[in-house]
C-alpha cells in the first residue's frame, strides 16, 4: 500500500471514529428523551410521618408527568398559557378573598383568637388561588412570581425561549389534535427533539469541524470530541426544557463563526455574513445566560481587531437582534422592561405562599446554603470550583484547559491556527475567572438542586477547545494517555450520574455525605 493510501485510510478511519462518537452521543440522548418522565426517588424524600425539611413521600399515587422539576415546569407553564389561553399569566390570586380576609384578625378580642383567625385567613387566601398552576398537581412549581399590582402569577423565567417554543407547540393542535394540557408526553418529547436533540447533533458536528481547523493530532481530536459528546454536564440537561443548553450551543456556534473569520486568508477575507452570524449567536447566548454578555464583548473585540468595519456593521447589529427580541417579549409579558427575576428579594418573590417567603421558620437545603446555614464565601468558592458542585471536580477534563491555554499562548506566533487557539484560550480563562467571581458575589446556592453548577455550563466549548494542546502533549506518551483517559472517565461519570434527572444532587455531594460531611439538609 502506498504512503498516500495509508494517509487516506487513516483520515477515513478517523472520520468514521468521529462519526461514531457523534451518533452514539446523539443516540444516548434520544433514548432518554423517548422515555422522559419524572421519577420519585425514595432516598431523596422522607416518610410523611418523619420530621424534616425535605419533601415528604406522597400519600397517593402522583400523576405521571414529563416535567422533571419546578424549573422546567415554570417554562412549560408559560408555553401552555400562551398556546391555550393567549396570555403570559399562569395563575391568579383572588383579590376579593384577599380583601375579605385582610381584617379578620382585627375582630378578635384575644391574642390567640387573632392568631387563629390570621392562620385561617392565610389558608383561605392560598386555597382561593386559581389556575392550572395550583389546580393540577403535575404543574405545581415554586418558580413563579406574583405581580403585587395585579395579583397575577407569571413564570420567573425570561419569556423569550417559552415564546419560541410556543410557536412550535401552537400548530400541533390543528395538525395532530395535541395540546400540552391533554397530551403532555407527546408534546414535550417532540419539542425536546426539536429544541434539544437536533441542536445537540448540530453542536457536535460543528464542534468536530472546529477541532479539524485547529492544530492537534487525530487522536487528540477524537478524545476531545468524546469529552464534548459524553463527558460534560451539557449532557444531563438535554432531557429538560432549559436555558443552559441553547446558551451553550450558541457560544459554540459563535466560536465557529469567529474561526471562519480568523482563519480566512488575507487575500480572501470572510464576508460580513460570518460576522452577522457570530453576532446573532453571541446575542442569543446573552438572552439565555446574561453573564454571556462578557463573551459577546470579547468576541466582538476580537472581530473588531480583525475587521473593524464588518464588526461594527454586522456583528454589533447581530448581537442586538436577539436582545431586543428578549426585551420585546418581556414587555409583552409584564408590560415593562425590567425582567421578573430582577425582583428577587422584593414583593414579586416575597409574597404569601411563596417558597422564598416563610417568616419565623429557618429553611434548610442547598437553596439556603449561605443565607440560613451560614456557609462562608471561602467554602462556597471551594465547592463551586473543586468541591461538591465544582467546575473542575465534576468535570476534571477541564483542568487540561489550564496548561493548554498557556501552551497555545507560547505558540501563538507560529501560524494563524495557533493564534486562534491562543485567542480562544485567553477568552476561556478570562471568562472563567469573571464568571466565578460574578457568582461568588451574586449567588448563594450553586444553582439549586442540580447535578452541577449549571450557570457555568456555557463555558464548556471554550474550556474543551483550550485543552487541545495539553491533551495533544499528553497523548504522545503512555502515562499521558492514561492521565487523559482517567480525567475523561471521571467527567463521563458526572455526566452519566445526572443523565436520568439533571435536577438532583451531584454524585460528589452524596459521596461527601457518605464520608461524614453534614450536607445542607
Amino acid at each position: 500500500m502506498s504512503a498516500t493510501g495509508t494517509a487516506d485510510d487513516n483520515r477515513s478511519l478517523t472520520r468514521l471514529a468521529g462519526t461514531i462518537i457523534i451518533m452514539v452521543s446523539v443516540g444516548l440522548v434520544a433514548g432518554r428523551i423517548a422515555l422522559v418522565t419524572r421519577l420519585l426517588e425514595p432516598a431523596l424524600v422522607r416518610k410523611a410521618t418523619d420530621p424534616g425539611f425535605s419533601p415528604p413521600w406522597p400519600s397517593n399515587r402522583p400523576e405521571p408527568t414529563p416535567f422533571i422539576s419546578s424549573n422546567d415546569k415554570s417554562r412549560w407553564a408559560t408555553v401552555r398559557a400562551l398556546t391555550e389561553n393567549g396570555t403570559f399569566v399562569v395563575a391568579r390570586r383572588n383579590l376579593p378573598m384577599v380583601r375579605a380576609t385582610a381584617l379578620l384578625p382585627l375582630f378578635q378580642t384575644t391574642w390567640h383568637g387573632a392568631l387563629a383567625s390570621a392562620g385561617a385567613a392565610h389558608r383561605l387566601r392560598l386555597a382561593a388561588d386559581s389556575g392550572f398552576l395550583f389546580e393540577e398537581e403535575a404543574w405545581r412549581t415554586v418558580d413563579r412570581v406574583l405581580d403585587p399590582a395585579t395579583l397575577e402569577y407569571y413564570s420567573s423565567k425570561p419569556p423569550l425561549l417559552p415564546v419560541l417554543v410556543a410557536g412550535l407547540v401552537k400548530p400541533l393542535e390543528p395538525l395532530l389534535g395535541w395540546k400540552i394540557s391533554t397530551h403532555p408526553f407527546e408534546v414535550t418529547r417532540l419539542v425536546l427533539v426539536l429544541v434539544n436533540l437536533l441542536p445537540w447533533w448540530l453542536y457536535l458536528v460543528v464542534f468536530r469541524d472546529l477541532l479539524d481547523r485547529l492544530p492537534a493530532g487525530d487522536g487528540t481530536r477524537l478524545v476531545v470530541l468524546a469529552a464534548a459528546g459524553m463527558g460534560t454536564l451539557v449532557h444531563p440537561f438535554l432531557i429538560v426544557f432549559n436555558n443552559h443548553n441553547p446558551g451553550t450551543f450558541a457560544v459554540l456556534f459563535a466560536m465557529a463563526c469567529l474561526t471562519r473569520v480568523w482563519l480566512a486568508p488575507a487575500e480572501k477575507p470572510a464576508g460580513a455574513l460570518w460576522h452577522l452570524l457570530a453576532g446573532l449567536c453571541a446575542g442569543f447566548a446573552v438572552t439565555c445566560e446574561l453573564p454571556a454578555m462578557s463573551f459577546a464583548g470579547l468576541a466582538g473585540l476580537a472581530l473588531f481587531l480583525k475587521a473593524p468595519g464588518k464588526a461594527v456593521a454586522a456583528f454589533a447589529p447581530g448581537v442586538a437582534v436577539p436582545m431586543l427580541a428578549l426585551v420585546a417579549c418581556n414587555v409583552a409579558a409584564l408590560g415593562r422592561l425590567r425582567p421578573a427575576y430582577a425582583e428577587f428579594g422584593g414583593p414579586w418573590y416575597m409574597y404569601e405562599g411563596s417558597s422564598w417567603y416563610d417568616p419565623g421558620r429557618l429553611k434548610r437545603g442547598i437553596d439556603w446554603a449561605r443565607l440560613n446555614l451560614g456557609e462562608s464565601v471561602g467554602a462556597y468558592a471551594v465547592h463551586l470550583t473543586v468541591g461538591h458542585h465544582g467546575l473542575f471536580s465534576l468535570t476534571p477534563f477541564f483542568l487540561l484547559a489550564i496548561p493548554g491555554a498557556w501552551m497555545a499562548h507560547r505558540e501563538r506566533k507560529r501560524d494563524s491556527r495557533w493564534g486562534l487557539l491562543a485567542l480562544l484560550g485567553h477568552m476561556a480563562w478570562i471568562l472563567t475567572v469573571v464568571l466565578l467571581a460574578f457568582y461568588l458575589l451574586k449567588s448563594d446556592n450553586y444553582g439549586g438542586n442540580s447535578c452541577g453548577a449549571r450557570w457555568l455550563q456555557w463555558l464548556t466549548p471554550l474550556l474543551l477547545v483550550s485543552a487541545l494542546p495539553a491533551v495533544d502533549r499528553l497523548m504522545s506518551s503512555r502515562t499521558g494517555r492514561w492521565i487523559v483517559l482517567f480525567l475523561l472517565a471521571v467527567s463521563v461519570t458526572s455526566a452519566t450520574a445526572g443523565s436520568g434527572n439533571p435536577w438532583r444532587r451531584p454524585w460528589l455531594y452524596d459521596g461527601m455525605k457518605w464520608f461524614g460531611w453534614p450536607g445542607y439538609e
